[in-house]
C-alpha cells in the first residue's frame, strides 16, 4: 500500500522503466513492504521551478499506512534524496518530499478498504 509520487522536469527520455523499476526495489526496501504492495510513479517533463530556476528539480509524495514518523522518515529521506540526485542527477536541494500516513479506512484496494483487509475495528 505505500506509494512514492515523484513530479519532475526531468525529461521523459531519461526515466527509463529500469530507473522506475529500481525505485521500486529501493522504495519496497525503505519501507519495509513486499515490493507486490508499493506503487511507484514519476511523472517526468513537467513545466515546474524551484526557486525561480527551471534546473532539476521534483517533488515527491510519500503515503502509507504506517512506517512513517520521525525516524522513519530520515531514513525514507535519504534514500530517496541519494537515488534521484545520483540516478536523475537533482540535487537534494531542488527537490521537496512530503510525507502522508494514512489511516487504512482512507486507502482503498480489492473494492474494499485496507481497515477491512487488515481486521481493523
Amino acid at each position: 500500500m505505500p506509494c512514492l509520487e515523484i513530479a519532475t522536469n526531468i525529461p521523459k527520455e531519461r526515466i527509463t522503466p529500469e530507473v522506475v523499476a529500481d525505485l521500486s526495489k529501493l522504495f519496497s526496501t525503505t519501507m519495509r513492504k513486499p515490493e507486490q504492495y508499493c506503487m511507484v510513479r514519476v511523472i517526468p517533463g513537467q513545466l515546474m521551478t524551484f526557486g525561480g530556476s527551471f534546473n532539476p528539480c521534483a517533488v515527491a509524495t510519500v503515503m502509507s499506512i504506517g512506517n512513517l514518523g520521525v525516524q522513519e522518515n530520515k531514513a525514507h529521506a535519504q534514500k530517496i534524496f541519494e537515488f534521484t540526485e545520483k540516478t536523475l542527477g537533482i540535487p537534494n536541494d531542488r527537490m521537496y518530499i512530503i510525507f502522508t500516513d494514512k489511516p487504512a479506512s482512507e486507502i482503498g484496494y480489492k473494492s474494499t478498504t485496507f481497515h477491512e483487509i487488515l481486521g481493523l475495528k
